[in-house]
């Protein structure tokens, strides 16, 4: 290979630096994928042998991706190469060796969900009520301890000690780990049998780590004890770029890194391939605002591109409807595919919206990073509540709305109609009327009358939604949601008023949607049947769709990816900063200030930033300022030539205003 051919020069002294420890600083959108692939393969070609090169990333994605890279540079197999994550990696370990440590080869991992069902059935055999406990913060607090992100001590209190000591216990009776176990463990084995160690570094004597500003403390100790022997590691990451410090990431590992291997070599990587000049100054202009990072600055050969649009609409649903509108415009007048538009946001709740305005107007679109509208449980559950009344024998609708919510039919109760609609060759929903209205079963009272309850719900609606045809089948839906109780199985459900608001806000969406979308001239004498189907078209997310679909997405999810046309929404100052990272550390500003800078560097032509007027929180409607990170972009860089951007004056005004306001003037 001519490297010197393939690669810049900055990239070129990376990929053909092999022994020894390597820092590499690099930059948004600067070709690290690129001069990883040529590195290794450089290796390769320099007679190392594959199986003692590791290259450790953070998705199995960017993992078989860059796999699949050096295998089609090189032209070989390269069966024994290990391109993987932490987690695989660890995994790996613990397969051969957590006996050593009390478990059996054979153990199962358990994830988010199997984590909170052991935390609750751990509070329940220590006789403790589970009200008492937020379960989302004990599993938050029991991850931060394991990867010794927090100290137990004589401050801590007493009945926390003994949930984690008896957490721990019952993850070793049941032959389980969680995810955290898969990096603490292998570190555990480590230092009980050093032997382990040995023999792992003599087998990955050459060691690189992407997205080195991601890792946790825990994975950088991992990685520091591999390599300590070799000193052949090589760490590629972007401080400017460090926005999982929620999960445990930590920048500072780049400190520690300086630190731990003094003869190391770094090297910049500031050429961006990506993106304009103009969507560059602005993102060099805003991150010199933190103080604590390497002293960069991205550039390119690139024309200077479209100056950035900042829009204010009046409201989140103007906001939402404004840029689906110009999504459509600019995919019919300049011929630009759907999927090389992006919609990033701050937070999940704000995803809805977008995706509603999309689908109302026949524009596919995928959801990452946050949950899809239709993926959520309670649209889900009201979506088959409908699909039944279409439907009534759609047996596997049917099985999901017969006890939700909870009504006093269980199991035996559900096996029995199963046996009844077998006996008579019917469906579940017609084996249910046989057992409501006949005495050849004996069943309680409770029982028959919920049977009963539902029989007689489904035929209801059934003629409700046939009858109302006059454009306001969304009132036969918000009855029917009325009617079965949906709100209050939520409150019960839900230890959090804050979900559950949420989660009525969701269908309040599904219910809006329903309304727009009988109330269109286009859509008159259309069944309820032709919404459904057309939601359930719109809603489906497969590798397929998303080639013609607009990306919707939280700025979080959007690292390492790129899009023609980028809209960053939601840009106020109590979403970004978010309101709740400031309250927690005043210090998170920088990270919310990275993760702005990630959002930016996203887009490659054209970068649009809304900022609506008015914005919904809770049950009020707040006025809105515009997001500080706004005044951190040089003005020449913000176009003013049409009425619907947002003047530079109107940006101070706002700040003015809220400053009053917080000032009690």
């Amino acid at each position: 290979m001519d490297l010197k051919k393939e690669l810049n020069n900055e990239q070129y002294i990376a990929a053909s630096t092999i022994d020894g420890p390597l820092l590499i600083i690099a930059g948004a959108g600067s070709g690290k994928t690129r001069m990883l692939t040529y590195r290794i393969a450089h290796m390769l070609e320099n007679n190392i042998d594959e199986r003692n090169i590791l290259a450790l990333t953070f998705t199995n994605k960017a993992a078989k991706e860059m796999g699949q890279r050096i295998r089609n540079l090189t032209k070989k197999e390269l069966k024994h190469l290990t391109t993987t994550t932490f987690h695989s990696f660890g995994l790996g370990l613990l397969k051969q060796h957590i006996h050593h440590l009390g478990w059996k080869n054979n153990f199962t991992i358990y994830d988010t969900n199997d984590k909170l069902s052991l935390i609750k059935q751990v509070i329940i055999n220590l006789g403790w009520s589970i009200d008492a406990f937020n379960l989302s913060d004990v599993q938050d607090y029991i991850s931060k301890y394991k990867t010794k992100r927090l100290e137990i001590n004589n401050n801590t209190a007493e009945n926390t000690k003994i949930l984690i000591n008896e957490y721990q216990k019952y993850l070793k009776t049941y032959n389980a780990v969680d995810f955290d176990d898969l990096i603490v463990k292998p570190l555990e084995l480590f230092e009980k049998l050093p032997e382990i160690l040995e023999k792992t570094s003599n087998r990955f004597k050459y060691i690189l780590v992407d997205e080195f500003q991601d890792t946790s403390i825990s994975q950088y100790r991992l990685v520091k004890a591999l390599a300590d022997k070799n000193r052949n590691l090589c760490v590629v990451g972007d401080d400017d770029q460090s926005i999982y410090s929620w999960r445990g990431a930590n920048y500072e590992n780049i400190l520690m890194f300086e630190k731990d291997f003094p003869e190391r070599k770094e090297i910049m990587l500031e050429r961006n391939y990506r993106s304009s000049k103009t969507i560059l100054d602005a993102a060099n202009n805003l991150i010199t605002n933190n103080k604590q990072r390497k002293d960069k600055k991205l550039w390119t050969k690139s024309d200077k591109g479209t100056n950035i649009y900042l829009i204010r609409p009046d409201d989140g649903e103007k906001e939402a409807n404004q840029v689906a509108r110009e999504i459509i415009e600019l995919h019919k007048k300049e011929n630009i595919k759907f999927n090389n538009f992006a919609i990033l946001t701050r937070t999940n709740a704000l995803i809805p919206a977008f995706e509603s305005a999309l689908m109302m107007r026949d524009v596919s679109c995928h959801v990452s990073g946050g949950k899809s509208l239709f993926e959520r449980k309670e649209i889900k559950d009201i979506l088959s509540y409908l699909k039944v009344i279409i439907n009534p024998d759609d047996d596997v609708n049917f099985l999901r709305i017969i006890n939700t919510p909870r009504r006093s039919i269980g199991r035996v109760t559900i096996d029995k109609i199963k046996d009844v609609a077998n006996t008579h060759n019917v469906s579940l929903y017609s084996a249910l009327a046989i057992m409501a209205y006949s005495n050849d079963y004996k069943i309680r009272d409770t029982t028959r009358n919920s049977l009963k309850f539902v029989y007689n719900l489904i035929e209801k609606y059934s003629r409700e939604f046939e009858e109302n045809e006059d454009k306001t089948r969304y009132k036969v839906l918000n009855h029917l949601i009325l009617e079965i109780n949906y709100k209050d199985f939520l409150i019960e459900e839900n230890n959090s008023e804050k979900a559950v608001l949420y989660k009525l806000k969701g269908i309040n969406i599904l219910s809006d949607m329903l309304r727009k979308w009988e109330q269109n001239y286009f859509n008159e004498g259309a069944s309820l049947e032709n919404w459904v189907n057309r939601i359930l078209l719109n809603g489906k997310d497969n590798d397929d769709e998303n080639k013609t679909s607009v990306n919707i997405m939280t700025m979080h999810a959007s690292k390492g990816l790129e899009f023609d046309i980028v809209y960053l929404v939601g840009i106020e100052d109590h979403i970004i900063p978010s309101q709740r990272a400031i309250e927690e550390n005043p210090k998170n500003i920088d990270e919310e200030r990275r993760l702005f800078y990630v959002a930016i560097t996203r887009a490659k032509e054209k970068l649009i930033i809304s900022s609506a007027k008015n914005r919904i929180r809770g049950t009020q409607i707040i006025q809105s300022a515009p997001s500080r990170f706004i005044q951190e972009i040089p003005e020449n860089l913000i176009d003013e030539a049409e009425n619907r951007l947002i003047p530079k004056s109107e940006i101070s005004n706002s700040f003015a205003a809220m400053r009053a306001r917080l000032q009690g003037k």
